[in-house]
């Protein structure tokens, strides 16, 4: 489910900006506006994406993990195909509402099925394999995210984007039919099954705040919204990196899905080393220090072997912090409020990525900061942090 939907959402998303900038342009915008506003748009999309995801995870918790999973993978293939009919939109402002409420819908689908996969990873597996579990989540989220760009863009230059859209419509609908058959409404326990109960809102609420006190899931949230910071920042500027003659190979959008094949490569070993090793904190630790790393010398005095190195360093460093936190989240929660702290987690991680693209973009703009100065400063933040994890660690006594 969770390779489907990802791969139907992520091989749409290129096509959906695509069709709006044409949209845009064929209204009378110029290409400055209809950039800018599909910049805007596809922001309003994450930020929606990332705040509904706690009370979304909430449904998940109240009606169960394969039902989520299904409505939203519904929701956001419905969606998709929906754009294609866009094109007999006139006006731009009414193009702009029309396609800001489909990403609108087509984000808490991802909200949706994204929090149902999180809870769903931790509900079926036990304490020897849950960081496995969780490494396979991530290697299909980073599988989708290398490849689902260049699919979509090949979807779209042979059958055009409209057709696009009815395809990967379909593929999230694929994902809806994998959870009706793959998702069973239960969780093995000490050889029981446990199925998810309808208890008072109320008491679910307090279940959930319970969870977001815990201090170890407060850490956890933490460390998913550093690294969600350093990976914005690595994305945007590498993917407009290298149009001034640089090797092929050494081309942005190439290093970030050479970073994206790390990581998918990286996830599932990382995650049965956190099974085998039973470390949580330091395993986090160290991936923000080599992510630190990576950052700090990327832009420093680049050649093509240099890129590709830190790029292949970056997307391992990556998977060293995003598996072991989420799987601490997984261990210090339960069924009835895993979804909604995984909706928590969702959240704080599209909110890293919100605040990785303006600080990006203040620094260069507004202080003067030049790409190796930006990369540099969050390196340090990422470093810190990793160090200072330690005693924090110690102090919770984490794992």
């Amino acid at each position: 489910m969770t390779l489907l939907s990802y791969a139907g959402e992520y091989m749409a998303f290129t096509s959906i900006l695509a069709w709006l900038d044409i949209l845009l342009l064929n209204s009378g915008y110029t290409s400055v506006q209809a950039f800018g506003f599909g910049f805007l748009v596809s922001s309003a999309y994450l930020l929606f994406s990332g705040v509904l995801a706690i009370p979304l995870g909430f449904l998940a918790d109240m009606f169960g993990r394969q039902r989520t999973a299904i409505a939203g993978c519904l929701l956001a293939g419905a969606a998709i195909m929906a754009v294609s009919l866009t094109g007999a939109i006139e006006g731009a402002d009414a193009i702009i509402v029309t396609m800001s409420l489909l990403l609108l819908l087509i984000g808490v689908g991802h909200a949706t099925y994204t929090t149902s996969a999180l809870a769903y990873a931790g509900d079926v597996t036990s304490s020897k394999d849950v960081g496995e579990a969780y490494g396979l989540v991530e290697t299909a989220e980073y599988a989708m995210f290398m490849f689902g760009t260049p699919l979509g863009f090949v979807l779209a230059q042979t059958y055009g984007n409209q057709s696009t859209f009815f395809i990967t419509g379909a593929v999230l609908i694929a994902g809806a039919l994998a959870a009706v058959v793959g998702m069973p409404e239960r969780r093995v326990a000490n050889g029981a099954a446990v199925f998810p109960t309808r208890g008072p809102s109320s008491s679910r609420w307090a279940m959930l705040f319970g969870a977001l006190s815990d201090r170890e899931v407060q850490t956890s949230l933490l460390a998913v919204f550093f690294v969600s910071v350093g990976f914005t920042v690595f994305r945007v500027y590498l993917t407009q990196y290298g149009t001034n003659g640089s090797s092929g190979l050494a081309v942005g959008p190439y290093l970030v899905s050479i970073m994206a094949a790390a990581s998918v490569f990286a996830a599932i070993p990382i995650g049965r080393f956190v099974d085998t090793s039973k470390r949580r904190s330091i395993i986090m630790a160290g991936g923000f220090v080599v992510e630190g790393l990576a950052l700090a010398l990327i832009f420093f005095e680049p050649s093509v072997l240099s890129l590709l190195l830190w790029s292949v360093v970056f997307g391992v460093a990556v998977m060293l912090v995003r598996v072991p936190q989420a799987v601490v989240i997984a261990e210090r929660t339960v069924h009835e409020n895993r979804a909604s702290a995984m909706g928590a987690n969702h959240g704080v991680e599209h909110i890293g990525y919100g605040l990785g693209a303006f600080l990006g973009g203040a620094l260069l703009l507004f202080f003067g900061f030049t790409t190796l100065d930006t990369f540099w400063l969050v390196a340090g933040i990422s470093a810190a942090f990793g160090i200072a994890l330690i005693p924090i660690a110690h102090r919770l006594k984490m794992p």
